[in-house]
C-alpha cells in the first residue's frame, strides 16, 4: 500500500474515532457540558483527568490526523498543484491549527484552574469565568471552520473525479450543516455535523482502501505478466 494511502486510511479512521469519543462523552458522561460556564466547571471538577484526556483526543489527536488525511487526499498525484489544491491545503492547516490551539488552551486551562485553588471555590469560579469567556470567544466548537475544510476538500475530490458522486454530495451537505452553526439559534446542530462527519470519514477511509486494493491488483498483474 502506498504510504500516503496507508496514512490516509488510518488518519480518516482516527478522525472518525475522535468524533465518536467526543460525542459519547458529551452525550452520556457530561450531558450538561455545553449548557454554560457553571455546568462546564462542574464537569471539570468531577472529571478533571477524563476531560483533559477528552480534549487531547478530540482536539490534539484529531488535529494532527486531519493534517495527515488532508495530505493524503491532496498529494496522491505528482506534479504541480492547482490553485484550488493550494488553497485547500492552506485551509487544512488553518483548521488543524485552530483545533490544536483550542484543545491545548483547554487542557492547560484546566490544569491551571485546579493547581491554583488555594483561594477557595469562589476564586476558582471567578477565574473560570474569564477562561470560559476566552474559550467561547475562540469558538471552541469550530464546526463552521470544519465546514469550510469539507467544502474545499470535496471540491478537490470532485475536480479529480476520484470518489463516487454520492459521497461528494454528502460532503457538501455536511458543509452546509456546519455553516448553519454560525447562526446562534442553530448552534446545537453541531452534534448533527459531528455524526455525519463520522460517516464521511469512514467512507473516505473505505474508498482510500479500495484505491489501494485496485492499485495492488494492477501491480500484481504487471508482475505476473512480466
Amino acid at each position: 500500500m502506498r504510504t500516503k494511502q496507508v496514512n490516509g486510511v488510518i488518519a480518516a479512521i482516527v478522525c472518525a474515532a475522535s468524533f465518536i469519543i467526543g460525542l459519547v462523552v458529551i452525550l452520556f458522561v457530561v450531558p450538561d457540558f455545553n449548557q454554560g460556564a457553571e455546568y462546564r466547571l462542574a464537569a471539570f471538577t468531577k472529571h478533571k483527568l477524563l476531560m483533559q484526556l477528552w480534549y487531547f483526543l478530540v482536539y490534539v489527536v484529531f488535529g494532527f490526523s486531519l493534517l495527515i488525511l488532508s495530505r493524503s487526499l491532496l498529494e496522491l498525484t505528482d506534479g504541480e498543484h492547482s490553485f484550488l489544491e493550494q488553497i485547500t491545503s492552506l485551509v487544512s492547516y488553518l483548521w488543524a491549527c485552530y483545533i490544536l490551539a483550542c484543545g491545548l488552551i483547554a487542557i492547560l486551562s484546566i490544569e491551571f484552574l485546579f493547581s491554583h485553588n488555594s483561594d477557595g471555590t469562589q476564586h476558582i469560579s471567578e477565574v473560570w469565568r474569564q477562561i470560559y469567556t476566552i474559550q467561547m470567544g475562540l469558538g471552541e466548537g469550530v464546526e463552521w471552520v470544519g465546514a469550510i475544510w469539507v467544502l474545499f476538500i470535496n471540491t478537490c475530490l470532485q475536480e479529480r473525479n476520484r470518489f463516487p458522486q454520492p459521497i461528494i454530495l454528502f460532503g457538501y451537505f455536511i458543509a452546509a450543516i456546519g455553516m448553519l452553526t454560525l447562526y446562534r439559534p442553530l448552534a446545537d446542530i453541531g452534534a448533527l455535523f459531528g455524526l455525519f462527519q463520522i460517516v464521511w470519514f469512514l467512507a473516505i477511509a473505505f474508498f482510500l482502501a479500495r484505491e489501494w486494493i485496485k492499485h495492488r491488483a494492477q501491480v500484481n498483474c504487471s508482475h505476473l505478466n512480466g
